[in-house]
């Protein structure tokens, strides 16, 4: 079984479509089908199904998926090792990120890695904080941006920036006007809030929980950018980290009393050394 082998697999596996996956590896169709079948005969059992219509991986396909990944990465990182020892840093940093940062300026710190590691391939996706942690111990990711809580087994977790969340309300609200408000006052309010699995979610949650207020939640987002929106259309109120609101001039802010504290953490796999290029990309965080 060859590494180039299963890095044909792992494209076809991806695209699931012959035509697209040989032009992704670089090869006319029938070396990559020539390349597949090889495999599959040296394996003993057919990887993909094949019609006009649609390829799928097979089980046997599904359940050398995950070893593939990993022989092909840990090859690719062996690579990258000898090249930071020869002082070029390159290969690829996989980042996730929850969608408001609080305090962390994200999209500078990437261009300030790149600037450094121009050779250094750099991958940005947002979800959950559960998926993130889970990517993250899984391998799928480098490292994650998340905040509290989470799930602290198999991490290792440095804490980069607080901050107080603030209530944002229509313009038009007869709260605008004010400069804070009792949490205390909002038990007859509509509220709009993020979906469930979000961390952010849990803490507002626990925070209203702990005073003893019960929200009446009247719609519920995935992201912060639909929240914003839909407060700003008069629907609800909502708690959210103060720098989401900065452009959406139809919503205004204010403090709350009690503050509801977040805090933002990087985290990276407690089981296994950072890749060359991810430890560089830890290292331009603020200790």
């Amino acid at each position: 079984m060859e590494l180039r082998q299963l890095g044909h697999f792992l494209v076809l596996a991806d695209e699931l479509h012959f035509t697209r996956a040989a032009a992704r590896a670089h090869l006319v169709q029938s070396s990559l089908s020539s390349s597949i079948a090889a495999l599959e005969r040296e394996l003993g059992a057919a990887l993909f199904t094949r019609s006009r219509r649609k390829v799928e991986l097979t089980e046997a396909g599904r359940a050398l998926l995950p070893s593939a990944r990993r022989a092909v990465a840990a090859a690719e990182e062996g690579e990258d090792a000898v090249a930071a020892v020869l002082g070029v840093l390159r290969g690829r940093v996989r980042v996730g990120a929850v969608q408001a940062m609080g305090g962390v300026p994200l999209p500078r710190l990437l261009a300030r890695f790149h600037a450094r590691h121009p050779a250094v391939h750099l991958h940005l996706r947002h979800d959950s904080v559960p998926r993130l942690i889970r990517d993250v111990v899984d391998g799928e990711l480098d490292l994650a941006f998340v905040d509290r809580p989470f799930d602290t087994r198999h991490v290792e977790h440095r804490a980069l920036a607080a901050q107080s969340l603030v209530l944002a309300v229509k313009a038009a609200d007869p709260l605008a006007g004010r400069d804070h408000v009792a949490l205390a006052e909002l038990s007859d309010r509509d509220f709009v809030e993020y979906r469930a699995d979000s961390a952010l979610r849990n803490r507002i949650d626990a925070a209203c929980d702990h005073i003893g207020l019960s929200r009446r939640s009247v719609c519920e987002v995935d992201t912060v950018h639909d929240l914003l929106d839909v407060v700003g259309e008069g629907i609800g109120i909502a708690l959210v980290p103060p720098e989401t609101v900065r452009h959406h001039p139809e919503v205004r802010t204010l403090a709350t009393d009690p503050s509801i504290e977040r805090e933002v953490v990087a985290v990276h796999a407690a089981t296994r050394p950072p890749t060359p290029a991810a430890a560089a990309f830890l290292a331009l965080l603020p200790r």
